[in-house]
């Protein structure tokens, strides 16, 4: 029974937060509830750095003092507190880090950099996969919110409005505006999830549609490198084998030149259903393109051969 009426009552709030005249109140409730969370979240983080810094031996305190009276720098130090074995005095001692900092400090007295363009730089380095340190860039810099029914419906109703935006942008042709609204949908997405398997769920569905979204703005766009990144993250959410899915990587993979994994998409496409009219003109388009650059490399090599003569006579 106290299940029953604990659904009974998620329907209702959501009924009540659907009327358009609740919307506003409710996204601005969301964004409050948000917010606390962001400011919780950097008190916990500025207590276990003062923690971290008081734990650590005299030598290491003193090495880091210099680099904590600019904000650059200081960010820096207090990843050291964020090591798994818990050792700050470790990086407070390295002498590759402290000359490291020491170069970033100087730039900064010095005028060759601000403080927002030191952090952009380091930002940068530590987005990038291929470098060090990017793993644990992504998951300190990734937080997400556990919340309530109740408190959920603002955040989702607040993405869907920003999707139902970016179809309508994207229908006109303004995939800028589209793709900005996407991305906005997405943001709301990464940061929170539900408590509940059906709200984990209801996450889970909506997180994967904005990057379906994004998939195919970005298709529209050219962007077929990204459009490829949201689509394979989209697939790992719910079914691998999505044909409509699967069809938008594979054209993606197209745009990208890259013939043999759009045709691999088109396959798992059509072994779902053999009679799927997108992926079989996608298949016939993909051996079309496949053969056209064939033809092209092939005058690109004799025109380059006989170029080649030419200079040597």
């Amino acid at each position: 029974m106290a299940n029953e009426n604990h659904d009974d009552f998620g329907e209702a709030f959501r009924a009540f937060c659907d009327l358009p005249e609740n919307r506003p109140l409710v996204r601005e409730h969301q964004r409050q509830e948000l917010r606390k969370l962001d400011r919780v979240h950097h008190r916990v983080r500025a207590m276990e750095f003062r923690d971290a810094v008081l734990s650590a031996d005299e030598e290491a305190q003193r090495n880091v003092a210099p680099f904590l009276r600019t904000r650059a720098t200081r960010h820096v130090v207090e990843t050291f507190g964020r090591d798994d074995a818990g050792d700050f005095s470790k990086w407070a001692s390295n002498p590759v880090v402290l000359e490291m900092l020491s170069k970033c400090q100087r730039a900064i007295d010095e005028g060759r950099v601000t403080n927002e363009e030191m952090e952009r730089i380091m930002v940068n380095y530590l987005s990038d996969p291929k470098n060090d340190g990017y793993e644990t860039f992504r998951a300190a810099t990734t937080r997400v919110a556990s919340l309530e029914t109740k408190d959920l419906v603002g955040a989702l109703n607040e993405q869907l409005k920003l999707r139902y935006e970016g179809n309508d942008l994207y229908a006109e042709g303004d995939f800028d505006g589209a793709y900005e609204r996407y991305g906005q949908a997405l943001g709301i997405m990464n940061l929170v999830k539900g408590r509940s398997p059906a709200d984990a769920a209801e996450c889970e569905k909506n997180r994967r549609a904005a990057l379906a979204n994004l998939g195919a703005c970005c298709m529209a766009m050219k962007l077929y490198g990204e459009a490829v990144e949201h689509l394979n993250e989209a697939l790992k959410i719910g079914d691998p084998n999505d044909a409509r899915l699967l069809n938008r990587r594979g054209r993606a993979q197209m745009g990208r030149g890259e013939f043999a994994l759009a045709k691999r998409d088109f396959e798992r496409a059509l072994t779902r259903d053999p009679n799927d009219g997108d992926a079989l003109a996608s298949m016939e388009a993909c051996r079309a393109a496949f053969e056209a650059d064939k033809r092209r490399q092939k005058v690109f090599s004799r025109n380059f051969v006989a170029k080649c003569g030419d200079d040597d006579a």
